[in-house]
């Protein structure tokens, strides 16, 4: 996994391969840290499609911690569309979600707004109040 982030760009597609064949859970956060760490070219290109189609169950969780502790905080709209690609329903933590969407940019809002359309219901009541209140604030703060 080390060879993620490697400068060798063949060094890096071997991994990527490795990564595709074995498909568990622990290539997920190499991965995305190795997508937020890399320039854009079209190996980056191709962690972001591999991220966007992993159908572990554990991924799910593994990029809702990367939100919530910030450590991806200059991809976070690339997460989103991550979990939304994936199919993934983070219902539960709309709040988190809502509150990137109106902390960032126009493309962190579309893909906070593709997965809040998904939702179809909500079972934990203080994340639904939390995330109104994240667009309420938002809209007062324009």
């Amino acid at each position: 996994m080390k060879d993620l982030n490697s400068k060798d760009g063949k060094k890096v597609i071997s991994e990527l391969e490795r990564a595709d064949k074995t498909g568990d859970i622990k290539w997920v956060l190499p991965l995305l840290h190795a997508f937020r760490d890399r320039k854009e070219d079209e190996i980056r290109e191709r962690m972001g499609e591999m991220l966007a189609t992993i159908k572990l169950s554990g991924a799910e969780q593994i990029y809702i911690e990367a939100l919530e502790s910030g450590e991806c905080e200059n991809i976070e709209a690339d997460i989103l569309g991550f979990i939304w690609s994936a199919g993934f329903d983070p219902s539960n933590k709309l709040d988190l979600v809502t509150r990137i969407a109106t902390k960032g940019d126009f493309r962190a809002a579309m893909e906070g707004l593709t997965i809040i359309e998904q939702c179809e219901t909500i079972e934990e009541e203080h994340v639904l109040l939390e995330a109104i209140l994240n667009v309420r604030s938002a809209i007062d703060s324009c």
